[in-house]
């Protein structure tokens, strides 16, 4: 009995061995762990724009969400770089704040960011990673700070938690009186006017009212639906409460359409914005453009004057994308790499820190935080 037992088991191992032929890759020829990232950070100078200096001293995050470790930092030598070691083949995110003085009058926030999709393919044989930072001006004002569009974990195809959120980073109070939230489509780079998609108001008086106020440092969720949709069983857990938003989207001529009495609505056919679709104010899960304009041009017949615009994201998970905007209403785009249905969120790196380069200024985060920051 024992001979036959021992045998049975000597014959199940070589058959797993030889299963393990086929069911598993060959040992890959990069070993992970070997990756070095090297990284200098520098500013315009002051008196010569053809001229960078380093910057020394800088505090630098950089992590991951491919794996489960900690994030890492370090500070910038004298000369401005960094060095990272030791690290596993994955995308990581590269954040960098500090406060300069240009002058004995002036101190301004800069910021370095990127965004790295570093791995074997991309890299190659060479383990080490090199790259110099231009770091940017913030500039303050109400921002377009969060934008979720990619929808929960979920096999339903739900996305209808969408979200985007305001912040106010002036020292003074705003208002959103009369203003428009808009859904952009593709115009020529260098248009005095923009085409849009969708189109929804603010209630009040643009330029002049006085009824919405946004005081400094305070939030503004924008909901597509404002309730709770973790109450739909499925996703449980995974998605947003957006009962408490401060705003939902409302169009007056869906059927049917969901309306929080609760919570004021942003209105597509009020008399002076009016657009024929008869769907709630929804975004293109992977590639879309979204602005916030001060509503003195309301008119979409024949475009919106591009001065009007107080901010603009363009987002794209594809890298090879194609800009939809004018580079003066954002120089690059964020969400490089984003997924849907992960419940994955564009958010800047810092509450309403603006460069007007949403390559540099956004983040993916991996869970949506409405009405509050990532970190």
């Amino acid at each position: 009995m024992k001979t036959k037992t021992l045998y049975h088991i000597l014959l199940l191992s070589l058959c797993f061995v030889m299963a393990s032929c086929f069911l598993f890759e060959s040992k890959p020829e990069a070993v992970d762990g070997n990756l070095s990232i090297s990284l200098r950070f520098t500013v315009l100078s002051e008196n010569d724009s053809t001229i960078v200096l380093p910057v020394a001293d800088l505090p630098v995050k950089i992590y991951t969400n491919d794996y489960n470790i900690p994030p890492m930092f370090d500070i910038t030598d004298d000369s401005g770089f960094v060095y990272f070691e030791h690290l596993p083949y994955a995308h990581y995110n590269v954040e960098a704040f500090t406060l300069i003085r240009p002058n004995e009058y002036e101190e301004i926030e800069v910021v370095g960011a990127k965004s790295l999709n570093l791995t074997v393919d991309s890299l190659g044989t060479d383990m080490t990673y090199t790259d110099t930072l231009l770091m940017k001006q913030s500039k303050s004002g109400l921002k377009i700070n969060e934008i979720y569009v990619s929808g929960p974990p979920n096999n339903i195809f739900y996305f209808y938690d969408q979200f985007y959120e305001l912040y106010n980073g002036m020292s003074e109070t705003v208002y959103l009186d009369g203003m428009i939230v808009l859904r952009l489509s593709k115009t020529a780079l260098f248009a005095d006017t923009l085409s849009v998609t969708y189109i929804y108001q603010f209630p009040g008086q643009a330029l002049t009212g006085r009824e919405y106020p946004v005081e400094p440092g305070s939030f503004v969720v924008l909901a597509m639906n404002a309730f709770d949709h973790n109450l739909i069983g499925s996703l449980a857990g995974k998605t947003v409460d957006l009962s408490h938003a401060d705003w939902e989207f409302y169009n007056n001529i869906e059927a049917a359409a969901y309306d929080n009495p609760n919570v004021p609505n942003i209105t597509s056919n009020n008399g002076r914005v009016s657009q024929s679709s008869r769907v709630d104010f929804m975004m293109n899960m992977s590639s879309d453009v979204l602005a916030l304009c001060n509503g003195s041009d309301y008119d979409q017949t024949d475009g919106i004057n591009v001065n009007t615009v107080v901010d603009c994201v363009e987002y794209s998970s594809n890298p090879n994308h194609i800009k939809e905007v004018p580079y003066c209403l954002d120089a690059s785009w964020a969400g490089i790499g984003i997924s849907k249905y992960a419940g994955e969120s564009l958010e800047r790196i810092r509450p309403g820190f603006d460069t007007n380069n949403s390559g540099i200024d956004f983040v993916i985060i991996t869970t949506p935080t409405p009405g509050y920051h990532h970190e």
